[in-house]
């Protein structure tokens, strides 16, 4: 099979003054270097390259997913050999248009190369389904000087982190608003304890999947007079709670707010985030950071008071 692999490739490119490359064909939007959009740029040494559609699996049982799963392309388009459209991936592999129209990419593992040829001289591309969803392992073409540099993975979780639901927490003071607080008095600070919790997400390009995973590990707080910072989502205050009784997250305001706008000082809150990815498939790394990233901030405000203390002789 190999061997007549490497017949049909060498008949496929042969030309009366030599041989030239057959590179495979990619039915996507963009052209290489300036790949359409949700696309990445794969170059092959030697000159040229292709247009990898980055994709999202999406999440199981998501809302607005009820098929456990979804594929796309950003804006590209595909068709099959009948000039019907086609989605550009399936099944995590991606679509060669003319003259191949099937589903596929690098294969894995590598087979001889065709005679006269060396391993470093090219690779062998393979279709694995064709559109109608029948396995077509048996076409493969040989790709002249085609090493492809699988695409950068900490750009792959760069661009997905613009898309993770990082939270714009939820604020709890206690005493709550439009209760009033006092100099003095250590006041309560906390969210929503489900939003203290990983954001994950993950895409493909081609043969490389990369998973982001966001951990919280503080939330700033901004309460106009003075900051603090919280390395969890705090303590809910709860009514019948002893006199004693304590939290980890909270702050003692020294000035009243009457001369604020509104009489009150604004709050704010925000989760910062470590990011850290990690690479399956083709992968030029296993795993790195994007450090930390600061969530969507939520406002609030609070009106602080001054007790008044009264001398009875």
């Amino acid at each position: 099979m190999r061997a007549l692999r490497a017949f049909l490739a060498i008949a496929l490119v042969g030309l009366a003054a030599g041989l030239v490359a057959l590179w495979p064909t990619s039915a996507y939007a963009g052209t290489y270097p300036n790949c359409g959009p949700g696309e990445t740029a794969s170059p092959l040494p030697g000159g040229g390259g292709i247009c990898i559609v980055a994709t999202d699996p999406g999440s199981p049982g998501s809302p607005g997913d009820p098929g456990g799963g979804s594929t796309g392309g950003g804006d590209a388009h595909c068709y099959d050999q009948s000039g019907a459209e086609v989605p550009c991936t399936k099944d995590g592999l991606s679509w060669f248009g003319a003259p191949h129209y099937c589903y596929g990419g690098v294969e894995r593992p590598q087979g001889h190369p065709p005679a006269g040829k060396t391993a470093d001289e090219g690779t062998w591309y393979e279709c694995t389904l064709s559109s109608g969803g029948n396995a077509e392992t048996d076409e493969a073409w040989w790709v002249e000087g085609a090493t492809p540099t699988p695409p950068d993975p900490a750009q792959l979780a760069r661009t997905k982190l613009k898309e993770l639901p990082l939270v714009a927490p939820t604020i709890h003071m206690a005493p709550q608003p439009p209760l009033m607080t006092y100099v003095g008095l250590p006041t309560w600070l906390w969210i929503d304890p489900g939003q203290w919790s990983n954001v994950t997400g993950s895409v493909t390009a081609g043969a490389t999947t990369v998973s982001v995973v966001a951990k919280p590990v503080d939330v700033s707080w901004d309460l106009t007079e003075g900051t603090t910072s919280c390395d969890s989502a705090g303590r809910a205050w709860v009514k019948g709670m002893a006199s004693d009784a304590t939290t980890d997250c909270s702050y003692t305001f020294e000035k009243v707010s009457d001369f604020q706008p509104g009489g009150t000082f604004a709050v704010s809150a925000e989760i910062t985030y470590q990011v850290d990815w990690t690479c399956t498939g083709d992968c030029t790394s296993a795993n790195g950071t994007l450090g930390q990233i600061n969530g969507q901030a939520s406002d609030a405000a609070i009106r602080v008071g001054e007790r008044q203390s009264v001398v009875v002789r």
